[in-house]
């Protein structure tokens, strides 16, 4: 008999003890003092748990890391709850912004897709690829948001600058998919490869070697299944690279309007802090009948100017195309707009009160208005590099 059966024992012959002493006050865990009479056993009595026998093998802490995205999200299988342990609840998309629901739904799907080939795949695979999908759930929703560690950590400044999050998510999703297309069935592969055309097409020409041989497979597929999966892992990688140099441009064309839009709102706020330390230097020209001081008569001009700016803007940001980015350029796009209207009608304005421009002279305050706006609306001239900008990344996504 081991060590283990003689202390299993004597715990048992000390626990019968106790129920034939006297009536006695037995303490419950989280409760008062309860009293317990003198009667016999009737039922089995409840036994202590065993002490764990030291050659009992125990579990690698590393396996247990391997399966940590099940934590998140509910989304990989679970071991069953013990009884009167409340089953944890899936987290719907409460705010969830719009940049992490579409990868968060492709992280799903490959969730699923890791969890039906598992058999087929490496255990030291397995776990990378698990382990890599915990870092986009941690990425997109936050750490430690799903298990009550922490709240969930919104996207900073810097990160929504640098695109350093939504990126580094799409390119793990990007990974983890080519490596399972190198587990998949011949029949899933041939289910899947006209999605897969869909969406390399999107980044892709159509006369690109590998689209137009993924073309020719959904006819014939090749006989040779490890040729298969080469020829779809090679097609994804290339959409995949086409992808993200797309996603790489749009954020560099967002954050060069942006800065645009800031330099010329600092620009703007520094002309009314001069007029207004300043007066004596009068940057439009007072029009018969007004009496204010001269920053008033500046943040008039500039309130027309930005008038114009939104009356030529509404046509071309309705137009505008997004392209299902997280970058936002139409809104980039309008932020300028009305950031280079106000400028341009105190320039506007000044050139005409000095003289360079004869076509009209500022008589009243309801003309040197007009003007601001006129001049305003010419931001479209200005802005125009930008909505090509825009539409040539735009375009660049459409299948040529």
């Amino acid at each position: 008999m081991s060590n283990a059966t003689v202390t299993q024992d004597g715990a048992r012959s000390s626990s019968t003890a106790d129920v034939h002493t006297s009536p006695r006050a037995r303490r419950r865990p989280g409760s008062a003092l309860v009293p317990v009479e003198d009667r016999p056993v009737t039922g089995p009595v409840p036994q202590p748990m065993a002490l764990l026998d030291p050659a009992t093998p125990r579990e690698d802490p590393s396996d247990a890391a391997a399966h940590e995205p099940g934590e998140a999200h509910g989304t990989l299988p679970h071991e069953p709850a013990a009884p009167g342990t409340p089953a944890p609840t899936v987290p719907p998309f409460k705010g969830i912004a719009s940049w992490q629901a579409k990868p968060e739904m492709r992280r799903r799907e490959l969730v699923c897709r890791v969890e039906e080939l598992k058999g087929d795949i490496p255990v030291d695979v397995l776990r990378m690829l698990r382990r890599n999908l915990a870092d986009v759930d941690r990425l997109l929703v936050g750490s430690g948001s799903y298990s009550g560690r922490g709240p969930e950590r919104a996207q900073g400044p810097r990160e929504w600058f640098t695109g350093a999050r939504i990126e580094t998510v799409w390119q793990t999703l990007h990974e983890v998919e080519r490596v399972l297309v190198m587990y998949r069935s011949r029949r899933d592969l041939e289910g899947s490869l006209k999605g897969v055309l869909a969406e390399a097409e999107q980044f892709l020409p159509k006369d690109h070697r590998l689209v137009v041989q993924g073309i020719g497979w959904l006819r014939t597929p090749p006989k040779d299944l490890d040729e298969f999966r080469a020829g779809v892992r090679d097609l994804l990688g290339k959409s995949h690279e086409a992808s993200d140099a797309f996603h790489e441009a749009a954020r560099r064309l967002r954050n060069g309007m942006l800065g645009i839009t800031v330099l010329t709102v600092t620009s703007i706020a520094l002309l009314l802090v001069v007029q207004s330390r300043v007066p004596s230097v009068e940057l439009v020209p007072a029009p018969e009948g007004f009496t204010g001081a001269p920053w008033v008569l500046l943040s008039f001009v500039m309130l027309a100017g930005a008038l114009g700016a939104f009356v030529t803007a509404v046509p071309t940001t309705i137009r505008a195309r997004s392209g299902g980015l997280p970058y936002r350029l139409p809104i980039q796009q309008r932020m300028l707009k009305l950031a280079v209207g106000p400028l341009l009608a105190v320039v506007g304005v000044m050139l005409v009160a000095g003289g360079l421009v004869a076509t009209t002279q500022t008589g009243g305050m309801s003309q040197l208005l007009a003007l601001a706006v006129v001049f305003g609306s010419a931001q479209q001239a200005i802005t125009t590099f930008a909505d090509k900008s825009a539409g040539d990344i735009m375009a660049t996504k459409d299948p040529t």
